[in-house]
């Protein structure tokens, strides 16, 4: 993996730009603006998710995953997107070993998400 100087170089991070793009409307600088929402979003967003999980607030939780899923999706992060999609559906269906088993990797991915997002800014 090399070093992330432009947008295009986020694919080599899992990231499907086109899609990023598409959501919008192919306006590169819309793109930028909303890739730097995401990465100010999730540096509160992380220790937001930890604190639900572990409070057992599984309604907040719910909420949090669900938007994360949505935001992550309008960047083209799909591999965040459905993780997080798996950890709301297994609120909704009530599996808790299932978000047990995973929330660990799901943060370590949002993780991931941030940081090359921090290298694309050099926050």
């Amino acid at each position: 993996m090399g070093q992330i100087w432009t947008i295009d170089d986020l694919a080599d991070r899992g990231f499907v730009v086109e899609d990023g793009l598409e959501m919008c409307a192919g306006d590169e600088e819309l793109y930028l603006e909303v890739l730097e929402e995401a990465l100010a979003e999730g540096e509160e967003k992380i220790p937001l998710l930890r604190r639900l999980y572990e409070q057992k607030d599984y309604e907040g939780y719910l909420v949090e995953v669900h938007g994360l899923k949505n935001a992550m999706r309008s960047i083209g992060a799909n591999h965040l997107s459905e993780a997080a999609k798996i950890q709301e559906f297994a609120v909704k269906e009530q599996t808790y070993e299932k978000i047990d088993e995973n929330v660990e990797a799901l943060l370590l991915e949002y993780q991931d998400v941030v940081d090359t997002l921090k290298e694309l800014f050099r926050s």
